[in-house]
């Protein structure tokens, strides 16, 4: 587990660069970071909220924000992954994300999941940066 200021101040090191490779979706705002100890605690509001399977990250397209979970990021790559990985999210289809869990697909076989993660191996170029 990583603490808080850590993951942000790795956050305020690489996220312009990871706009600016990416560029803005259609809808033409970015999406901003927010860093929680968990999803439950995010969710419900209440601090110490514990469950079963928690989350490293996850993208709300309804308020256009990428969420890392600290209690669960490991270390540095670990943060630059997972903003990754919910960037590409972020330029997803909605319509499409929801088609393809309706129409059969699962996280581990979802052909935007699948997308996600393999983007999260340009990790390194944004390990550069911490330096």
């Amino acid at each position: 587990m990583m603490e808080r200021e850590i993951i942000k101040n790795i956050v305020n090191k690489v996220y312009s660069k990871i706009k600016k490779d990416y560029n803005v979706s259609k809808w033409n705002t970015f999406p901003k970071v927010e860093i929680h100890r968990n999803i439950y605690e995010m969710v419900s509001g209440i601090e110490g909220m514990e469950g079963e399977d928690n989350a490293q990250a996850s993208f709300c397209r309804d308020s256009n924000t990428i969420n890392l979970f600290y209690s669960e990021i490991k270390d540095a790559k670990h943060v630059i992954q997972c903003l990754l990985h919910e960037y590409k999210h972020y330029l997803q289809s909605a319509t499409w994300f929801k088609r393809y869990y309706t129409i059969g697909y699962n996280y581990t076989n979802h052909p935007y999941e699948l997308a996600a993660k393999e983007e999260e191996k340009n990790w390194k170029k944004y390990a550069k940066l911490l330096k």
